[in-house]
């Protein structure tokens, strides 16, 4: 099974210079957790932030709702092809202890994320000691 068989398209990306209330705002509206961070006009991803980053980066440490995304965003993160396996790319997820993953094509453009619960479990082998 592929990425793109599992994956939750998405082309709902923020800018760098977005706010956090901008962001947040953003994800009530389209219904997702995690923006991928893209450079406007360019298209390069350079960061990705979680709602969990606006909680815990920007209201619990009282920083004010205008802060600027490239402030709170983690840099370069991992993203995958839209052509990987789903049992790679899960593997990966584990051994990188995070639980979404930017999903691109081969133009590197964001087609899509891929959290951890999208990838279904690799069935039980039988037989095998």
């Amino acid at each position: 099974m592929r990425v793109k068989d599992v994956m939750s398209a998405q082309i709902v990306t923020a800018s760098p210079n977005d706010t956090a209330q901008s962001a947040a705002r953003l994800m009530l509206e389209t219904e997702v957790g995690a923006l991928p961070v893209e450079v406007p006009g360019i298209g390069a991803i350079v960061g990705i932030i979680t709602d969990r980053d606006i909680v815990v980066s920007v209201l619990a440490k009282g920083l004010s709702t205008s802060t600027g995304v490239a402030e709170f965003m983690t840099v370069s993160p991992e993203v995958c092809n839209e052509n990987d396996e789903t049992a790679a790319v899960a593997t990966r997820m584990r051994d990188l202890a995070v639980r979404r993953l930017v999903v691109v094509n081969d133009d590197r453009r964001v087609v899509g994320i891929v959290s951890l619960v999208d990838i279904p479990a690799e069935p039980a082998m039988e037989g095998v000691k």
